[in-house]
């Protein structure tokens, strides 16, 4: 499995893991794309709860209202993406 969570960063997974990772736009020297492993984990929920906090700390709130503002946008895209 391999999906697009948004722009370069991706959620994969093999037989025991799932790994979130970055397309770092680059390329080796045998033409393979070079991502950026940003973890593994052992759930789908472990993985997006590390997305949220990658997005969090990407944050530019300097009050608390506008950090819980941020996070309430983040949950929100993150619901909105998933259909189940």
């Amino acid at each position: 499995m391999k999906v697009q969570i948004e722009g370069d960063l991706y959620l994969e997974s093999d037989e025991r893991q799932f790994i979130l990772k970055e397309y770092t736009g680059k390329q080796d020297k045998d033409g393979k794309d070079i991502f950026k492993i940003h973890g593994f984990y052992g759930t789908v929920q472990q993985a997006l709860k590390a997305f949220t906090k990658m997005k969090i700390k990407q944050s530019t709130a300097v009050t608390l209202s506008e950090l819980v503002l941020d996070i309430n946008k983040i949950e929100e895209y993150i619901s909105s993406k998933i259909t189940i």
